[in-house]
C-alpha cells in the first residue's frame, strides 16, 4: 500500500504591530511519509499526495479541483448507519475506541489531509469564514489532529481574536505532547502560543514559550525574531 505523504501546514500568526520592522509569519510543510495507519479509503493515498503536491507547488486551481473530486470519493465509501472517524496511528483509534459509546467507522487520514488541504488554501486566499468552517469539520471527523487545532489558532490570529486562537495553539500543544503522532506540531504550536501572547501584551509568557520552543527546534529563525522583538518593546517602556 503507498505511504501517505503528511504535511505539516501551519501558517503561524503575522504579527502586525506597527512596530515591528516587518511582517513576520511562517509556514511550515514538512513531508513526512509513511507515518499514518492504514484505514478505510487508503486506497486514494497516492491522489492525496498528488493534492499535497499541487498545494505546495501553489498550483491552487488544479488542487481545489482534486480536492472536491477527493472528498467525494472518500465520502463515497461511508457506511451512513455509523459516524465517521479518522486517526492518524492506531493508538489513537484504539482509545477513542475504548471511551465512545457508540459503533464508528475509521476512515483513512488522507480524507482528513484532504479536508485541511482545503481549509489551508481557503486560509491563502485569506477566506477565514470558510477556513473555519472546514476545520470545525475536521475537528469532529479527527479529534486528536494538532494540526488543525493548529490551523485554527493561524486563523484566529489573523482575525486579532487572540484569547481563542492561545485556546486553539495551547491545544495543539497539549495533543503534540500527549501523542506521538501528533508530535511534529509541537514547536510550531509553541509559536503560535507565542504569537498571541505577544498580541495580549503577555510578555513573559511569550518569551517562555519561544524559549521552549527552541529546545526543540534550536536556531529557529522565527523564534529567535520574535525574542528579539519582546526585547525591542522592553526597551520602549
Amino acid at each position: 500500500m503507498k505511504p501517505l505523504l503528511l504535511v505539516i501546514s501551519i501558517l503561524t500568526c503575522s504579527l502586525l504591530s506597527p512596530a515591528h520592522a516587518q511582517k513576520v509569519g511562517e509556514t511550515v510543510a514538512t513531508p513526512l511519509e509513511g507515518s499514518a495507519t492504514n484505514a478505510k479509503g487508503d486506497h486514494l493515498r497516492g491522489q492525496v499526495n498528488e493534492l499535497v503536491s499541487l498545494v505546495l507547488a501553489k498550483r491552487l486551481t488544479e488542487a481545489e479541483r482534486l480536492a472536491e473530486a477527493l472528498q467525494g470519493k472518500f465520502e463515497a465509501s461511508f457506511n451512513r448507519r455509523v459516524q465517521q472517524y479518522s486517526f492518524q496511528s492506531k493508538e489513537e483509534y484504539l482509545e477513542f475506541r475504548g471511551t465512545s459509546p457508540k459503533q464508528f467507522e475509521w476512515i483513512d487520514w488522507g480524507y482528513k489531509e484532504t479536508l485541511q488541504m482545503k481549509a489551508f488554501m481557503a486560509a491563502d486566499k485569506q477566506d477565514f469564514a470558510s477556513a473555519l468552517s472546514i476545520l470545525n469539520s475536521i475537528e469532529k471527523l479527527a479529534p486528536v489532529s494538532a494540526g488543525t487545532a493548529a490551523e485554527r489558532g493561524y486563523v484566529l490570529n489573523q482575525l486579532k481574536q487572540f484569547e481563542n486562537a492561545l485556546a486553539a495553539y495551547t491545544r495543539a500543544h497539549s495533543l503534540s505532547t500527549r501523542y506521538p503522532s501528533q508530535r511534529p506540531f509541537e514547536a510550531a504550536s509553541l509559536r503560535g502560543m507565542g504569537f498571541a501572547l505577544i498580541e495580549l501584551q503577555r510578555l513573559d509568557e511569550a518569551e517562555a514559550v519561544f524559549g521552549d520552543s527552541l529546545k526543540i527546534e534550536p536556531n529557529n529563525k522565527v523564534a529567535l525574531n520574535e525574542l528579539a522583538y519582546i526585547r525591542d518593546l522592553r526597551s520602549k517602556k
